[in-house]
């Protein structure tokens, strides 16, 4: 039995206990069920001809069958490729013609975007022909696999809120070491048990709690949308301990009427990031809830598990990303490539059996951000004399205004600060007089808050030269699929105000 097959290992101790449940489908596996139907699945892709290396890209939502490929996938060696079911055809479409896989798989829900895919000349498969496959066939092995730890398991296409979308490759030994970073910050045990919301095109929506609870024998609830109410009940229904949101979600969930009914007294921990974790949310959860958030900083090049704030500090040292986790490295540097003084900003670089070996189809990408093994993750970032850490915005969102530099974030909080503002978001635009100057999109819930109200509050606290130009104040801040902010959307608006002057 091969060391870093979980399932073999989980389904030979336990197979009878349950693995995953879909509260979509009211359907559960248990591991020896995910463990027999990953081998049938093999005896399938064999059929196929598929071999190790090939890629499978897969426009599906998340689920029980995506986890049984999972295991197959990761016991022959396949690459997977989560795409992102949100995007347009043709965003789609580029990005099956850059990882040329030899699979196309499909789920029902997205058959017909499927169908629009230049997929034409692929082997092509739904989710649901697999599934009845491997759960009626009688096929049975005893045979044993090999997984080799610097093998692709995933690549992983992000672009952040802006940019050309970059194939992120995730191997087995990434998974491992993310693994137990993980467990060793939260002590995750056999008896924990998580609900998955998040989608599977994000390394999130696998490595943040699901290949971990894997890893230990736990329980992986699925839910294939997020729906606040419905994740309230079922994390009081289920005794969930461990749960995974970003702080859109967190918010959305504690202005359901659900909310002050549920009892989460069984929730041990909620890991929250993504975007800044506001110290009044932890507060708030703490109070009303008992419930401890917990803020920490990932990116899919790497963890994404890197840093995580301990409940216990995390009102003592409000919107600190933590301390680095066991198993890697960082430094702080500045341009000259120099570790810089505590409270001084600098790029955050990280080290370690995490990091990716790189991008795909991208060797040009792949030396700029990598070198010497350290990743330059184009984060902003310092520490203070304790060795927590805080985040100071993108390398790419940072701008110089008449020769200073200026951080979105730190005027976003500023903002947010301002009563009745409920969302603040500042980007750059270039500036005949100055350079660059900023642009700040504001959400409020005061429909007479006014930009001269703003900015006579901003003057209370915040220095001239880094008061945006421009302030627009909208209904909603644009989110992505996975809550974040969209400057993508934000600079569509943006320009179309441009083009009516």
């Amino acid at each position: 039995m091969d060391r870093l097959d979980w399932t073999a290992k989980w389904a030979d101790y336990t197979p009878n206990k349950i693995a995953l449940t879909s509260y979509d489908a009211n359907k559960s596996y248990t591991y020896s069920d995910l463990h027999i139907y990953a081998n049938r699945l093999i005896e399938k892709f064999t059929t196929l001809n598929l071999e190790e290396g090939d890629r499978i890209a897969v426009l599906a939502d998340h689920g029980l069958d995506y986890l049984v490929l999972f295991v197959a996938c990761q016991r022959m060696g396949l690459v997977i490729v989560p795409l992102n079911y949100r995007q347009s055809i043709n965003e789609i479409s580029k990005l099956v013609v850059d990882c040329t896989p030899s699979l196309f798989i499909y789920n029902n829900n997205h058959k017909a975007k499927a169908e629009q895919l230049p997929i034409q000349n692929l082997k092509v498969t739904s989710f649901e022909v697999l599934a009845d496959y491997y759960q009626n066939s009688d096929y049975t092995t005893t045979k044993t696999f090999q997984i080799k730890e610097d093998n692709p398991l995933f690549i992983f296409y992000t672009s952040g809120t802006t940019g050309t979308p970059k194939g992120v490759i995730y191997t087995n030994k990434m998974l491992f070491w993310n693994s137990l970073n993980t467990s060793m910050q939260l002590g995750i045990t056999f008896r924990d048990s998580t609900i998955n919301t998040l989608p599977p095109y994000h390394t999130s929506g696998w490595n943040v709690f699901v290949t971990p609870l894997l890893h230990k024998g736990a329980h992986i609830g699925m839910l294939e949308k997020f729906d606040a109410e419905k994740i309230l009940c079922l994390l009081e229904l289920n005794k969930t301990t461990l749960f995974m949101a970003l702080p859109t979600m967190l918010l959305m969930m504690q202005k359901t009427p659900v909310f002050k009914k549920v009892n989460l007294k069984k929730l041990r921990y909620i890991i929250s990031g993504g975007e800044k974790v506001p110290s009044e949310l932890v507060s708030f959860w703490k109070n009303e809830k008992n419930s401890y958030i917990r803020p920490g900083y990932g990116l899919t090049e790497a963890g994404p598990s890197i840093t995580s704030l301990h409940h216990k500090m995390a009102e003592l040292k409000p919107n600190s990303i933590g301390k680095p986790n066991f198993y890697l490295d960082i430094k702080i540097v500045n341009k000259a490539g120099e570790i810089v003084k505590p409270n001084e900003v600098g790029e955050l670089c990280i080290k370690g059996d995490i990091v990716t070996p790189g991008y795909w189809n991208n060797s040009v990408r792949t030396s700029t951000k990598i070198k010497k093994g350290w990743l330059f993750t184009g984060d902003f970032a310092y520490s203070d004399e304790e060795g927590f850490l805080y985040m100071k915005g993108r390398k790419n969102d940072m701008y110089i205004s008449g020769g200073e530099n200026i951080y979105p974030q730190e005027i976003e909080a500023h903002l947010e600060n301002i009563k009745h503002i409920k969302k603040a978001v500042v980007l750059s635009v270039k500036d005949e007089k100055w350079g660059e100057c900023g642009i700040a999109f504001v959400s409020s819930t005061n429909k007479d808050l006014s930009v001269t109200g703003i900015r006579t509050e901003l003057t209370k606290n915040l220095v001239a030269f880094k008061h945006p130009k421009y302030i627009f104040i909208l209904d909603d801040i644009p989110l992505t699929s996975l809550g974040k902010v969209s400057r993508k959307k934000l600079n569509k608006y943006l320009n179309a105000i441009k083009s009516q002057e």
